[in-house]
């Protein structure tokens, strides 16, 4: 057994499959654009997931089942935009960036977890904002009280 044999480059089996696939041009038009089932796939999840949140923003106070329905649904839709997203662009911080470039957008999962966030921050400063607006009063009744009581 000679060595060459042990040594054989993979450049050549490499540039066959390359040159199959009809070089860069071919490359990077599939990578630019979002062709095929899995592209389709992506943008039906999105389209449903856009309907059940919105079904669950619009319905009203009192249709506690319908809300619950349309949450759960959200949540499963969202699950499955995920797991798109990740087949498509990868995942981590790598297929999160690959994503912005490619779409402009953030992943789904990172723009739902921004809104909860911010609906966190606002009801722990409307929370601050009724604490302080509370003890203000309070301090404006004890010092009535006593300048009250020296006259």
């Amino acid at each position: 057994m000679t060595s060459a044999r042990l040594h054989r480059s993979p450049l050549p089996a490499a540039r066959a499959w390359f040159d199959e696939r009809g070089g860069f041009a071919a490359v990077a038009d599939a990578f630019f654009s979002p062709r095929g089932r899995g592209a389709e796939e992506l943008e039906e999840a999105r389209e449903l997931l856009a309907y059940w949140e919105r079904r669950a923003r619009r319905l009203p106070r009192w249709a506690l089942m319908r809300r619950r329905e349309a949450r759960e649904m959200a949540g499963r839709w969202r699950e499955r935009v995920r797991a798109a997203e990740e087949r498509r662009y990868g995942r981590g911080l790598l297929g999160a960036a690959s994503m912005y470039a490619l779409e402009r957008r953030a992943p789904t999962t990172l723009a739902h977890r921004g809104r909860r966030a911010a609906r966190v921050v606002v009801y722990a400063a409307a929370g601050v904002a009724v604490t302080f607006t509370v003890l203000f009063l309070a301090a404006a009744v004890a010092i009535a009280e006593a300048v009250f009581s020296v006259l």
